[in-house]
């Protein structure tokens, strides 16, 4: 059970380092003095503090932070069943995320950062696996609910759906004449409607796969395998990166892990 949760805490940790090493931490945020938080309540709360302002005002702030993230995940994995450093850092990491998607005015960015903290905030055996659980559901509704979405607004029943949005997505790339394979791939993508959709339709059957694990823990690896090679496509093909979603998705085969070792 230790090495299953460390393994969680290692790709969080190798997360935090791609988003340390690609210039996107709280010190690289300083500077900026837009931010949009639009009408959603999600956001009122850590703004009305006033600490975003703050990180994004002051560089060293932002330094502090981003050593302290870093600290405290180096901390978590040598202790995995403490749950102190976790109670930082999920405060922390929910704080990233706010100012991180205030700052780019969209929330492409996962949420799976700071969501994947929680069942380390719990000490005790069973209050650990209730909360694990518990992260898991949310996990297989947030997918399930994506695909069932596309299908309630009729996305499914447009063959052009996925050509279109490419058309948008890639405009960018586009504008600063910046071509390369995945230009090609998007333009091949968008000439030919008929394979956009089956690749749309392919996606729609991942996300709606995820209504099998409310019923069993026999397929969570390979539900995430299935949710990872959604998301490597979507990167290709869409530019949105997953980068913050890898550890939460590994909750599964801790969950799967769990569950052989109990039956073993």
């Amino acid at each position: 059970m230790k090495n299953a949760e460390r393994m969680v805490l290692l790709i969080l940790l190798a997360e935090w380092l791609v988003f340390f090493f690609s210039g996107v931490t709280f010190s690289s945020l300083s500077g900026n003095s837009f931010y949009d938080i639009k009408a959603d309540v999600f956001y009122w709360l850590p703004f009305l503090s006033g600490i975003p302002q703050i990180v994004m005002a002051d560089h060293w702030a932002g330094i502090i932070l981003d050593v302290f993230i870093f600290i405290c995940l180096l901390y978590q994995i040598r202790f995995p069943f403490k749950t102190g450093a976790a109670r930082i850092l999920f405060p922390l990491l929910f704080l990233f995320y706010i100012t991180l998607t205030a700052y780019l005015t969209h929330r492409n960015y996962p949420t799976g950062i700071f969501i994947v903290i929680i069942p380390f905030m719990f000490a005790g055996a069973m209050n650990r696996k209730m909360a694990f659980e518990a992260i898991r559901y949310f996990l297989l509704w947030f997918y399930f609910s994506a695909g069932f979405l596309k299908i309630s607004v009729g996305s499914i029943s447009e063959p052009g759906h996925l050509s279109h949005f490419l058309t948008h997505q890639f405009a960018p790339y586009y504008i600063e004449n910046n071509t390369g394979w995945r230009t090609s791939l998007n333009q091949f993508l968008i000439q030919h409607n008929s394979f956009a959709y089956s690749l749309f339709l392919g996606s729609v059957i991942i996300e709606l796969a995820a209504l099998v694990g409310f019923f069993t823990h026999r397929f969570d690896r390979w539900l995430m395998v299935l949710f990872l090679l959604f998301h490597v496509c979507n990167w290709i093909l869409m530019d949105i990166a997953f980068i913050g979603q890898a550890a939460f998705l590994s909750i599964l085969m801790f969950s799967y892990y769990a569950k052989s070792t109990k039956t073993g």
